[in-house]
């Protein structure tokens, strides 16, 4: 889940929680008018300034229990992750903000906890009684997600969620040394924000070291190592143990240019452009007002299609009048590296593909180019997605016999062959029985574009249809 989806998410729960703090402040200043400001002066004040405090709290115990507890369904029955520390190496290891982001925000979603609690209640002013509220809290939370399924109980929420508590009390002592002293100490700066100060560190650190990594990271490499001590594993493969060596490539991505060249080439000009996370969306028009949108991802990939067109199928004698007028358009574009496999397609679509030929030790393109023409020759559709791969050097790579023996160590990832199948059935156990038939070389992408070599390697697990991938550089 992106930070867009995130905070989608949070603008439709944050609907009832002020919806109820609403309710709350409309009694409290009901309350007020209708009652208490026509007290005596000599009753007990109320503290309204702790009324407030107290219904942004329940509010926000409201959005707390509605992220962690309602609507989760019941999917994960019993299950839990006791590693420290699992989802930053995993975010570590696939270089992913989306895996850190949700250890940022279970860290996030604990920090106004420990705010609150002090301003409401003196005793927690003192973190000997704070500090066990948080971890009773956050473990309340995790236990009730295993017993009902409503998630896994995770040891990394636990320690997040406590640094979040932490973290809060750490700024309700800070916002209290300001207020008491009418400045800002740096010892008391310094003190109070040194975990997120030390995490930044950590963050900046790592950054550093990525940076200095000439190749990225493998999503497939961030794995729980299997239990295999009591798993029957066999093959039937003459494995060899020769050390050998692959080339590695580097994605090449020209979108750039792409705009300027279809603008030129159809004549359109631009109405309006929109950019999220990497991808454009770009809105043309040509000399008859027709509109057009170009959509170009941060991938490298892009599609510009007619918007009110809808594709029929041309009859024969413009079918073949279609085919000459695409191979011409396509010459005059210039999109195709070499000469690639032409097919034509319904709807007046047609197609050039080029095979992948990674063994080839050079640089090589792959993927396919669509072409959409309208039966009088114009173009409605234009769709590219190849992918240049330039040769950066060879690198030496485990042999099929060391791929093997890591199978045995329980070192690969467990992938979903298909959606059918659950987490439960991924899971070797005791008595087991893998049988691996194929350990071949493939290709995957890293965290830097690099096209990076791996093994595929495929059996059956019980009798089953299964697979894991595994990193074959060294």
């Amino acid at each position: 889940m992106g930070v867009t989806d995130i905070m989608n998410n949070i603008r439709i729960l944050m609907v009832p929680v002020i919806l109820i703090i609403g309710a709350e402040f409309l009694l409290i200043g009901l309350y007020y008018f209708l009652y208490h400001k026509n007290q005596q002066s000599n009753r007990k004040k109320i503290n309204f300034k702790q009324l407030i405090l107290g219904a942004l709290f329940i509010g926000y115990i409201v959005f707390v229990c509605e992220l962690t507890i309602f609507g989760r369904g019941s999917s994960h029955f019993m299950q839990m992750n006791l590693q420290p520390f699992s989802g930053y190496i995993d975010a570590w290891k696939k270089y992913s903000l989306r895996d850190l982001q949700n250890c940022i925000f279970n860290i996030l979603m604990f920090v106004p906890l420990g705010v609150f609690l002090p301003l409401l209640f003196t005793k927690f002013k003192s973190f000997k009684w704070l500090l066990p509220v948080v971890v009773i809290a956050t473990l309340s939370i995790e236990t009730y997600q295993t017993l009902t399924g409503a998630g896994i109980f995770e040891l990394d929420d636990l320690i997040n969620n406590s640094l979040g508590g932490i973290m809060g009390y750490q700024l309700y002592r800070l916002g209290s040394s300001i207020v008491q002293h009418k400045k800002v100490k740096i010892k008391s700066l310094v003190g109070n924000l040194k975990i997120p100060l030390i995490m930044g560190v950590i963050f900046v650190g790592m950054m550093i070291v990525y940076a200095q990594q000439e190749f990225g990271h493998l999503a497939i490499n961030a794995y729980t190592k299997s239990n295999m001590s009591e798993v029957d594993v066999t093959t039937s493969l003459d494995l060899h143990a020769t050390s050998t060596v692959a080339p590695v490539y580097k994605k090449i991505k020209h979108t750039d240019e792409v705009e300027t060249l279809l603008q030129k080439k159809f004549d359109l000009s631009e109405l309006s452009r929109q950019e999220i996370s990497g991808d454009r969306e770009v809105l043309l028009k040509d000399k008859a007002e027709n509109s057009y949108t170009l959509y170009i991802n941060s991938e490298g990939n892009w599609l510009l299609t007619d918007d009110l067109y809808t594709p029929v199928q041309p009859s024969l004698a413009v079918q073949e009048t279609l085919v000459k007028k695409a191979k011409s358009m396509m010459d005059e574009l210039s999109l195709l590296p070499k000469d690639g496999e032409f097919t034509a397609l319904d709807n007046g679509v047609f197609e050039w593909t080029l095979p992948d030929q990674a063994e080839l030790n050079q640089d090589y393109w792959l993927g396919e180019v669509d072409l959409g023409l309208k039966p009088d020759g114009s173009m409605y559709s234009l769709s590219y997605n190849i992918h240049e791969h330039q040769l950066v050097h060879e690198v030496n790579i485990l042999s099929p016999a060391e791929v093997y023996e890591r199978i045995k160590h329980g070192e690969f990832p467990q992938i979903k062959y298909n959606a059918l199948v659950t987490e439960e059935e991924l899971l070797i156990k005791k008595g087991d029985q893998l049988t691996v038939d194929l350990i071949e070389l493939s290709y995957m992408y890293d965290t830097k574009d690099f096209y990076q070599p791996i093994y595929r390697v495929s059996g059956t697990l019980n009798g089953k249809s299964w697979f894991t991938l595994i990193q074959a550089r060294k």
